[in-house]
This record gives structure tokens, sequence and C-alpha cells, in this order.
């Protein structure tokens, strides 16, 4: 009699509490988006490529947070739609999991969120870069579908709450790497290098023979007429990356046609390719900087370079102060 009792009671709490969740998965939504803003003084390209590029994430998000033993890396090519940051930690802390770039549409990136340790959990996203006009507005939108019943959950688990912490922290991080912390940061972008006939001589060179051998071979063109010209001075490195301590390099200009009369120089026509491409400005002592980058952008992305192609806008021939150079740096992606 008493196992009876025992069973119709068990059967009325079962029942209770599947109605109680009934009840709740029709009172709460099937879809939750949690929104965060900020303004970033700084421009919105420069922003959107902290954003796009996953590898740079490093510089601001929030992961791994507490879990410094957290292993992160980086799949596919960067900025580019498949791209993905993927990450093993502690399951207590931020687990395992990975976010993937779906898709770009100009500083718009949409994005996937799963989670699979602890738990399954698969979300998805956008992160929005406006201009404002004199700053860029940051929007980050974070987006969960709860199958019914699962959604009753949401009655003790604020997602907004949860969510929009690590949001609002990872964008405040953001704000303060790009407005104060990265004035030595290279701004890498991916443009087609237009390509072209080049004039000039090719040779190899230690490191402390180039200012001499580029300003011998420009002069050559002193008396060539201008309108044989159409692009500025530049310089092409071969096998930069070999650590060899000489380097292959063309010292030339771009120009119309090979009817150029000078003794003694050879042509390279360059067609137009896809490159990552950096401004570097002030003295030559500091480019390798910007060529590090660019390579460390061109390998975490799996990518291979043919040439590095160096354009002087403003160099020692027109400009005695150095801190006035401007240098565009160009890698040729394979």
């Amino acid at each position: 009699m008493a196992m009876n009792k025992f069973v119709r009671f068990s059967f009325w709490l079962i029942f209770i509490v599947g109605v109680m969740v009934l009840a709740l998965a029709f009172y709460e939504p099937n879809d939750v988006t949690v929104t965060r803003s900020i303004v970033i003084n700084t421009s919105k390209d420069v922003v959107f490529e902290q954003i796009a590029h996953l590898p740079n994430w490093r510089n601001w998000s929030t992961l791994p947070g507490s879990d410094t033993s957290a292993k992160i890396t980086y799949n596919g090519i960067a900025g580019q739609p498949g791209s993905s940051l993927d990450w093993k930690g502690d399951e207590g802390t931020i687990g395992e999991g990975s976010i993937r770039n779906t898709g770009i549409d100009g500083t718009t990136m949409n994005y996937s969120f799963t989670l699979t340790k602890p738990g399954d959990f698969v979300a998805d996203g956008v992160i929005s870069v406006k201009d404002t006009g004199d700053a860029s507005k940051v929007t980050w939108t974070f987006h969960k579908h709860f199958p019914f019943l699962a959604n009753a959950a949401l009655v003790i688990f604020n997602l907004d709450k949860y969510m929009g912490g690590d949001l609002e922290r990872s964008l405040a991080a953001l704000k303060k790497f790009t407005e104060t912390e990265m004035g030595s940061y290279v701004f890498i972008k991916e443009v087609t290098y237009p390509g072209g006939i080049i004039a000039g001589i090719r040779d190899t060179l230690a490191q402390n023979e180039m200012i001499t051998f580029f300003g011998d071979t420009y002069s050559l063109f002193v008396n060539t007429p201008s309108e044989k010209f159409n692009g500025p001075h530049i310089g092409i490195f071969y096998g930069l990356d070999s650590g060899s301590t000489k380097q292959d390099v063309f010292a030339g200009l771009h120009v119309t046609d090979i009817n150029i009369p000078v003794n003694g120089i050879s042509f390279s026509e360059i067609p137009p390719t896809k490159s990552y491409m950096a401004v570097h400005k002030g003295g030559y002592g500091s480019i390798q900087k910007v060529h590090a980058a660019i390579r460390d952008r061109i390998n975490s992305g799996g990518m291979h370079q043919w040439l590095a192609v160096e354009e002087y806008i403003v160099y020692p021939g027109v400009e005695a102060d150095s801190t006035k150079w401007v240098t565009n740096v160009y890698y040729l992606l394979q």
C-alpha cells in the first residue's frame, strides 16, 4: 500500500514538474539576441582589421581569460570566410570550442560560435563597424536559438547577463588597444599589386650596400624623359625570408615600355597580383618590423609569398629628414 502511494506521488510530482516545464517553455522565447556597442576613436578600417583577422583577437579578446594553460590556434586564411579561432582549455573556465568567420560584407563579419566542452552549445552572430565621422561604432551581436523545452532553462540562465559581460569586456579591451596601445602596430591590407614593367639593375648585396646600390641605380635614369615613368622608385626582393646575410634585389622604376636609353639595365614585368600591403614611415632601420609583420600574417594564413616589393614614396633623394620618409611594402602571394 505504501508502495502504491509512493508511485502515485512520484507520478504526480513528475506530472507537475512536466507541466511547469511546458508552461515555462511557452513563456520563454526560443531566440535570444545579446547586443553590445562601443564607440572607438580610431578609423573603422583599423578596428575592423582587428576583428576580421582572427589572429588579432589575441590583442584584445577575453579568451583565454584566467586559463593561462589554454591552447589557442588559428586555422584557414586570416580575414577570409572559413577561418577560425579554436581553443582548448579547462572545462571550468573557457572549455573547448571555436569561433568561425562565416562571411564578410564590407566592415561587417558574420560568425558562428561553437562550444563542445562542457556540453554542446551552438550560436551565431554579427560584428559590425560603422564610421561615425570622427570615430567608429562597433556593434557586437550574439544570437542563440533554443529548441522548445530547452528554452525553459532561460528562467534561471540569463544569457544577456552572461554573454553581455564577455562582450563588454572584449569591446573595452578592443577600444583600449586600438586607441592607446597600437602605436607600433602594423596595419596590413589585402590589395592587388598593379604590376607593370620595371627597369633597373639586379644584384646580390649585403644590407650595408643597399643604399649606395639603390642611389647609383636611380642616378642612371636622370636623363630619361619623365613621360617614360609611370610609377614610384621600387625595390624587388627575392627570397627575403631565406635567412641569408645577402639579399637578391632588383632596384628600379616603373616604366611605360622597354625603350629606355640607359646602358646596363634589364627589365622585369610583374603581373597584377594579390598581395598584403603595409605603409612604413620613417628611416629604413625599422622597416624590417613591417616585413616581419606581413610575413607573420602570411604564415598564419597558410599562404606563400612570391616577391617582396618596396615602393619609395618619400625617400632620401627628395627629403633629407628620415622621419618623413614613406615606403609602401607589398608581399606578392603565390
